[in-house]
């Protein structure tokens, strides 16, 4: 009874609701019927900086959707310095970096330049193929 009302609303489409509302809802009630259904929570890891956060519960879960609905693109920054957030999820305090090692850990622009150009030379020569193939075939 409980399953086939879950699955009634995972699949629900009153037109009535904005079709982001609609979106939200059935993969909140899709998460649900998941987890009633075989005893798993979907897990979700969150990085931020050097550090990363493990969602593994539907209260951790909740939890973090309401502060990023709130906080939206600043999430990431406020689990990186604001000390509540790191209270609440149980990340300890803030870590102090000096600039040496944030500058360590950051890909230098050379270094993407490099490896973006080769993936653009693959994928033009891939291409080059493919249509190779297709002017043969004609």
């Amino acid at each position: 009874m409980l399953c086939t009302k879950l699955k009634a609303l995972a699949t629900d489409s009153n037109k009535y609701r904005a079709k982001t509302d609609r979106r939200k809802q059935r993969s909140i009630f899709r998460d649900v019927l998941h987890y009633i259904e075989n005893g798993e929570c979907h897990e979700e890891t969150i990085k931020f900086g050097l550090e990363c956060m493990y969602v593994d519960s539907w209260a951790r879960r909740r939890t973090y959707n309401a502060f990023k609905e709130a906080l939206g693109s600043g999430v990431r920054h406020h689990l990186q310095n604001n000390e509540l957030l790191r209270d609440t999820f149980e990340l300890g305090p803030p870590l102090v970096l000096d600039a040496a090692t944030v500058k360590a850990s950051k890909i230098s622009r050379f270094e993407k330049h490099l490896y973006n150009s080769a993936a653009f030379k693959a994928r033009t020569k891939a291409r080059s193929r493919v249509r190779d193939k297709r002017a043969d075939v004609l």
